[in-house]
């Protein structure tokens, strides 16, 4: 086992030793003890991201791209009972910048970050988005049909140590109106769209939790 997995994999320390420690040594122990399990979990620190992102697939936006950036907090309640913390989300921030002049749009909302196996996890996040695309469409941009959109979508990833790791993204942003039967007042049949268009972006990014 080389150096960087032995410090991934410490072994747990005692709870009287967690319990007096300082609280910057105690969440280092927190983080070093979820390791000992053979999973590594992220969610109790800050993580940035960035990447690219296939944009569009599907819609008149498609074969284009975006440059992505993202901060996520560690969970919102950091002293929970271990078998409820995966319940416990974290907060996202970003946004994403399309290369080719089509919608570029900015986002927060909750994230539920899972350790699955090894150095493998798997995330879920929703929350609003504000974009600058169309709402009714053109030719060559999506008809979003609101000005504010849901985003939500999955996250496989893998750490390849406590620092590094990498996710492979599938987002969607959208009005709802088809699901939710949500009215903007914005969100009405053109011939470009059918007032709830929405994008799909597929992406990868690297992100650095400290």
């Amino acid at each position: 086992m080389t150096a960087g997995a032995t410090d991934l994999y410490t072994k747990a320390p005692d709870a009287a030793v967690l319990t007096q420690a300082p609280a910057v040594d105690g969440l280092n122990a927190k983080i070093d003890a979820l390791g000992s399990s053979g999973t590594f979990d992220e969610g109790y620190r800050w993580t940035a991201r960035a990447g690219l992102f296939l944009h569009g697939v599907g819609s008149q936006e498609m074969n284009t791209y975006d440059v992505n950036a993202e901060l996520l907090s560690p969970r919102l309640v950091l002293e929970t009972d271990q078998r409820w913390r995966y319940f416990v989300p974290r907060l996202h921030l970003g946004g994403s910048t399309n290369l080719s002049g089509r919608t570029s749009f900015a986002y927060t909302g909750l994230v539920w970050n899972v350790p699955v196996f090894t150095n493998a996890f798997f995330e879920g996040f929703i929350g609003p988005a504000i974009h600058n695309g169309s709402l009714p469409g053109t030719p060559t941009m999506a008809g979003l049909g609101c000005p504010y959109l849901f985003h939500l979508g999955i996250s496989p990833g893998y750490h390849f140590t406590q620092n590094l790791s990498a996710v492979f993204t599938l987002e969607h942003l959208s009005n709802g109106k088809q699901l939710l039967d949500t009215n903007c007042g914005t969100n009405v049949v053109t011939p470009f769209s059918n007032g709830n268009q929405g994008l799909n972006n597929y992406g990868l990014r690297i992100g650095y939790s400290f």
